[in-house]
């Protein structure tokens, strides 16, 4: 009896040995299970939630604010609640756990750098989600992950608000503020600058879109007034905007290798109509000639560019009438499948916030007083806006373009002097249509920032979107929770809906009121 004991003594003692063995054994230490470097994160981060936001700003977005017309989504009349995750963003709460990791890593490690760049990333995200929902997850859900919390709490939209201008407050003093380098950056390089400089542009986005709400002057002069403290885009060099590359796959455009056939999406008849009437040369950027103008002829021959035709279609009609008078969306947007001769890795950008769009809300506020300067400042930023976005597209041409049937160059998009003194452009009028000119600017430029364009529709009611046959005979003011929402989150969500009135396409937000 006595030897068993000793034997299962030593049994025992092996097994525990070995366990202890095992575990060494089977620990990868270069795989570890908690990444204590909050660079590794970045990248798939950025990559991954720039790639989701200029996809859906061209199969939502764009359609949402009619700059691009659809035979698959008119008006959001096939816009189901099943769509709402892949569709519209709720899969960033995906990148905000994991942001969530970085500013936690951060903390730890006393890297200030890498917390306030998390901490812009997530206010754009949660920014993204809120305007197109309403009240969301927002405290609770920042901290799920690390809190072990299944079902968070929704905030209404003033107080989510409140919390991202807070957020980008907070990540504007930290940036620059410690010595550590910035790895994993695929946006900025690791330049701080440059992001307090999106910190501080994003904060007045926000400031401008809730104005009807909150009066953002004190705010809007603090960060204009202050620009050592609050520096802002000087230019659309710092913008945000993530540059595509060729190295790899994974780098490049999202539409280069997409199926994207230049037939379920055209450019809307309303952009079109409007950049004709101005004699706006962006429109060779923003569409290509229809099919039926710009073919060969017998002999293989095109016709010459000038007589190119740029046609939109309407939303809300159905299938379109005839895919060849109609004009595709143009050289960023395109893919190699439709046509390998103009698709480009890299002639697109990822927009998050760019130049322009800060010029475009200063020239409101000053035009509004929420800023000094008034009228003449506000023609000063409203046509830096303009000048800039014939800069960008300009530059933004392939070299390849000059001998395509196109025969495009940058000096094909310019703007004369004449340009800006015309009825439809000059900055004239009474305040009324001075900042209906704002708004009309502002509403091109978005064009590949499509839900930006949505939401200043929402806010500014310019530019008025006509209404088509097919859907639900409206312009909706917001999109519908997850179904996953009901099901798992049941409680929350229906407070959400308490405040909202009802989970509807036609209910208005906090800010549109």
């Amino acid at each position: 009896m006595k030897k068993l004991s000793y034997i299962l003594i030593f049994v025992l003692l092996t097994v525990a040995s070995c366990t202890k063995d095992f575990e060494e054994i089977n620990t990868n230490p270069n795989s570890p299970d908690k990444v204590s470097n909050a660079g590794l994160l970045l990248p798939n981060l950025i990559r991954g939630a720039v790639n989701n936001h200029l996809d859906n700003s061209y199969t939502r977005g764009s359609i949402a604010a009619n700059l691009l017309a659809s035979d698959y989504a008119s008006n959001f009349s096939n816009w189901a609640r099943s769509d709402a995750g892949s569709y519209f963003f709720w899969n960033y709460y995906d990148y905000i756990r994991d942001l969530n990791e970085v500013i936690s890593i951060a903390e730890t490690q006393g890297q200030k750098n890498y917390k306030g760049i998390a901490l812009v990333l997530r206010s754009w995200m949660f920014q993204c989600l809120t305007d197109l929902y309403g009240p969301i997850p927002f405290r609770e859900a920042a901290n799920a992950k690390l809190s072990g919390i299944s079902a968070p709490k929704f905030e209404q939209q003033d107080a989510v608000y409140a919390g991202l201008l807070a957020d980008l407050e907070e990540a504007n003093s930290l940036l620059g503020s410690s010595n550590e380098p910035v790895t994993g950056d695929i946006l900025y390089s690791g330049n701080v600058d440059n992001w307090k400089k999106f910190a501080n542009s994003l904060r007045l986005r926000l400031l401008l879109r809730q104005s009807k709400r909150v009066d953002p002057t004190t705010a809007m002069k603090a960060i204009v007034e202050n620009p050592t403290k609050y520096p802002l885009f000087s230019s659309n060099a710092d913008q945000a905007a993530l540059q595509y590359l060729v190295d790899r796959p994974s780098n490049e455009s999202p539409f280069y290798r997409s199926g994207n056939g230049g037939t379920g999406t055209k450019v809307s008849k309303q952009l079109i109509d409007y950049l004709k009437s101005l004699n706006d040369t962006r429109l060779y950027a923003y569409a290509l000639p229809t099919p039926a103008s710009s073919a060969t002829d017998a002999n293989g021959v095109r016709p010459d560019p000038k007589n190119f035709v740029y046609a939109g279609d309407l939303n809300g009609i159905g299938n379109f009438p005839d895919n060849n008078a109609t004009s595709p969306s143009g050289m960023l947007w395109m893919s190699i499948q439709y046509a390998p001769d103009l698709a480009s890795a890299t002639a697109g950008q990822g927009i998050i916030i760019s130049y322009s769009e800060v010029q475009f809300i200063l020239a409101e506020a000053a035009e509004k007083g929420y800023i000094s300067g008034g009228s003449a400042a506000a023609e000063t930023y409203y046509t830096n806006g303009i000048k800039d976005q014939f800069k960008y597209y300009s530059s933004r041409i392939p070299a390849n373009y000059a001998t395509s049937y196109l025969k495009l160059t940058p000096a094909s998009i310019v703007a004369p002097d004449s340009y800006f003194t015309q009825n439809g452009v000059a900055y004239t009028g009474t305040q009324a249509q001075k900042l209906e000119k704002i708004a009309l600017q502002k509403w091109i430029s978005l064009y590949l920032v499509g839900f930006e364009a949505w939401s200043e529709w929402r806010r500014t009611g310019f530019p008025v979107i006509p209404v088509g046959p097919i859907g639900p005979g409206y312009v909706p003011r917001r999109i519908l929770y997850p179904a996953d929402e009901l099901r798992i989150n049941a409680a929350h969500y229906n407070e959400a809906v308490g405040w909202l009135g009802a989970d509807d396409l036609k209910s208005h937000i906090w800010w549109d009121k």
